[in-house]
C-alpha cells in the first residue's frame, strides 16, 4: 500500500530532471560508439564466416556434380572400350577358329597323301618284291630241289 499511497500522493516517482537527458544521452553514445567498434567487426565476421561456409558448400556441391559427372563420362568410355574389347576378342576367336580350320584342313590333306603315298610305296614294293620273288622261284625251286636229291636239277 505504501507505493500506491505514494504514487497518489506526491505525483510520479520518475523525476525528470537534467540527469535524465544526461543519461539518456550517455546510452546513446554508448550505443553508437559500442555499434562502431564491436557489433559491426562482429556482425562482419559472422558474415563473411556464413559466406565462406555457404561458399566452401557451393563449391563442394560444384565438386561433387563434377566428380558424378567424369564419373558417369569414365564408365561411359569404359563401358565403350569393353564393348569394343569384347568385339575384337570375337574377331580375334573367329580368326583363331578360321587359322585353326585352315591348319587342320591343310594337315589333313597333306597326311591323307602322305597315306596315298605310303600306300603306293607299299604296292608298287610288294609288286616288286613278287616280281623279284616270282622270278627267283625256277632258281630257289632248282637249288631245293638240288639239295633234297642231292643232284643237280636241270
Amino acid at each position: 500500500m505504501n507505493l500506491l499511497s505514494a504514487l497518489l500522493s506526491e505525483g510520479s516517482i520518475i523525476d525528470l530532471d537534467g540527469s535524465f537527458f544526461l543519461q539518456l544521452a550517455i546510452f546513446w553514445v554508448a550505443y553508437f560508439l559500442l555499434k562502431a567498434t564491436v557489433f559491426k567487426p562482429i556482425l562482419a565476421v559472422l558474415e563473411a564466416r556464413e559466406e565462406t561456409i555457404e561458399g566452401s558448400k557451393r563449391e563442394a556441391k560444384e565438386v561433387e556434380h563434377e566428380a558424378k559427372a567424369k564419373q558417369k563420362e569414365f564408365e561411359d568410355q569404359l563401358s565403350v572400350v569393353r564393348t569394343r574389347g569384347n568385339e575384337e576378342r570375337e574377331k580375334l576367336r573367329g580368326e583363331a577358329k578360321h587359322l585353326e580350320s585352315t591348319l587342320l584342313d591343310k594337315v589333313r590333306a597333306e597326311t591323307q597323301a602322305q597315306l596315298r603315298e605310303a600306300d603306293e610305296t607299299l604296292l608298287h614294293e610288294g609288286r616288286k618284291a613278287r616280281e623279284e620273288i616270282q622270278a627267283q622261284t625256277p632258281v630257289l625251286a632248282r637249288e631245293i630241289a638240288s639239295k633234297l636229291l642231292a643232284r643237280e636239277v636241270a
